[in-house]
């Protein structure tokens, strides 16, 4: 964590997951700066997508250039909004750019091993909780960052993960918080090449270890923030919708 902000790092790299490396947990999630960009990315899609924030104020989320233009888009860009300007200094406010959800009965067990040379661990939150991750931007000096976020309420009260100063006098930090309720049951109906339905599901009844990570977006107006949400899913064989309605049901 670079909290110091008269020494200023033109690069800066720092990794997490929520969970533990030898239990249920999420992808790591991979946040960098070069200069005063600043990029996110995870799991499998490192090399398919990512989140850029651009000074002044411009956010996008996009397909890298390794990956290219699929066709039928006329760029890479899948959403592209303005966050607002970073307040300055003493006002302990920060802008929120991405928020990011784990739901702890849908961490997974089944991931490969991360190879990843560091990776920050994030505690789960209690069964039946969902940890929360923040990306911000903030004038604010990590420890005057630190101070703001325990005055909170303890219900919202944040832990700060990651802080770095960037050269054009702002900095980007990384929070974390345990938020109760989790994510609902969802199915995605087999598609684009697979034979069977992806689930997200409280239980797992064949014990298959949700090894798939499965991520949805919120698509932000400017000033708002993006919204994700990851979960682990695993496959079954293709459901109807009154087939889906009994297998809820059953489960519960």
């Amino acid at each position: 964590m670079n909290t110091d902000p008269t020494s200023v790092k033109k690069r800066y790299d720092f990794r997490m997951a929520v969970g533990s490396a030898n239990g249920p947990r999420s992808s790591v999630w991979h946040f960098f700066s070069r200069k005063s960009e600043v990029y996110a990315v995870h799991g499998g899609i490192g090399g398919i997508e990512k989140f850029s924030f651009h000074t002044p104020n411009l956010c996008l989320r996009a397909f890298t250039s390794e990956h290219g233009k699929p066709q039928g888009l006329e760029n890479r860009v899948m959403h592209r909004w303005r966050r607002d300007d970073t307040p300055p200094p003493g006002l302990n406010r920060t802008v929120r750019v991405l928020r990011i959800g784990f739901s702890t009965h849908l961490l997974s067990t089944a991931l490969e091993a991360t190879t990843a040379k560091e990776v920050s661990w994030v505690p789960s939150a209690p069964t039946g909780g969902s940890t929360v991750v923040d990306l911000m931007f903030t004038r604010d000096s990590a420890k005057a960052l630190a101070e703001n976020l325990k005055s909170e309420p303890v219900e919202l009260r944040h832990t700060l993960l990651a802080y770095n100063a960037l050269p054009n006098g702002e900095a980007f930090a990384l929070t974390f918080w345990h938020a109760e309720g989790s994510d609902g049951p969802l199915r995605m109906p087999a598609s684009h090449g697979h034979k069977d339905d992806l689930i997200v599901f409280p239980e797992d009844p064949q014990r298959t270890g949700r090894p798939v990570r499965l991520t949805t977006f919120s698509k932000p107006k400017d000033g708002e923030m993006m919204s994700v949400w990851e979960m682990g899913a695993f496959w079954h064989l293709p459901l109807t919708d009154e087939q889906w309605a009994d297998f809820r049901i059953s489960e519960q």
